[in-house]
C-alpha cells in the first residue's frame, strides 16, 4: 500500500507522475511498463541531490519567539505559537497546490493562517496570507494578507463576525497598518521565509519516502 505521507496531486509526486505518463520507458514492453526503472532513477536523483533523510526540524533562527505546536512528519502542515505581552499568536501553514503554466510548474507558495488572541479570552483576529518567493526560488520569501476575519470564539471554525469591507477593498494605509500589526507580533518576512523553506524540505522528505514505498511495492510484484 502506498504511503500517505505525500499527496500526489499537490507535490513533487505530481511532477513525477506527469513525466511517467509520457516517458519512453512506458513503451519498452517491460512487464511493469518500465515503471520500476523510472522510480529507481527518480529516487537515485533525489538521494544524490541532498534530499533530507530525516524529518527536517523547523529552524527558529529567524523566528526565535515561536515554538512548534504541531509538525508531524507525515502531515502536510506546521503549527507555530508565540506568546508575549499577554497575547498569543498562532501560525498555521501548508504548501499551496501545485500550479502549472504551459506545462511548466510555477514557483511554490504557502498558505498561512495567523490567529491573534488573548490567552483564555475572545475574540480572535484571523488573517489569511499567502507566502511566496521574492525573486529567485529558494531565496527570500515574503507574505501578503489576502483576508482578515474576526471570530467571537477561538478556532478557525468559529462564526465569522467581521462585517467590514474585504481586505482587497481597503485603502493602502489600512492595508499597511494591518501588515505592521502582524510584523509587530513576529509575523514578518523572515518567518515567512522560514515557513516556506521548511514546508518544501518537509515535502521533499515525504516525496523520497513515497518513492521508496513505490519501489518496494513494484519490486515485490516483479
Amino acid at each position: 500500500m502506498v504511503s500517505l505521507c505525500v499527496q500526489p496531486h499537490r507535490s513533487p509526486a505530481a511532477m513525477f507522475l506527469r513525466r511517467l505518463r509520457t516517458s519512453a520507458a512506458l513503451r519498452r514492453g517491460a512487464n511493469d511498463g518500465g515503471v520500476l526503472a523510472a522510480i529507481r532513477a527518480e529516487l537515485s536523483h533525489e538521494l544524490t541531490s541532498s534530499a533530507p533523510s530525516d524529518p527536517p526540524p523547523f529552524h527558529f533562527q529567524d523566528a526565535p519567539d515561536f515554538v512548534t505546536v504541531w509538525d508531524a512528519p507525515c502531515a502536510q502542515d506546521v503549527l507555530l505559537r508565540r506568546r508575549a505581552d499577554s497575547e498569543e499568536v498562532l501560525v498555521s501553514a501548508l504548501l499551496a497546490p501545485l500550479q502549472f503554466a504551459d506545462q511548466a510548474p510555477l514557483p511554490r507558495a504557502a498558505l498561512m493562517k495567523v490567529f491573534v488572541s488573548k490567552p483564555g479570552a475572545a475574540p480572535v483576529l484571523h488573517f489569511d496570507c499567502r507566502t511566496s518567493w521574492v525573486g529567485e526560488d529558494g531565496g527570500d520569501a515574503d507574505y501578503a494578507i489576502n483576508a482578515v476575519r474576526y471570530h467571537p470564539i477561538p478556532g478557525d471554525a468559529g462564526e465569522d463576525k467581521y462585517e467590514g469591507p474585504e481586505f482587497r477593498d481597503l485603502d493602502p494605509g489600512q492595508k499597511a497598518a494591518l501588515q505592521e500589526y502582524l510584523v509587530a507580533r513576529g509575523v514578518n518576512s523572515k518567518l515567512a521565509s522560514s515557513v516556506l523553506h521548511h514546508l518544501l524540505q518537509k515535502e521533499r522528505f515525504q516525496y523520497v519516502n513515497w518513492l521508496k514505498t513505490l519501489e518496494e511495492t513494484f519490486a515485490k510484484n516483479h
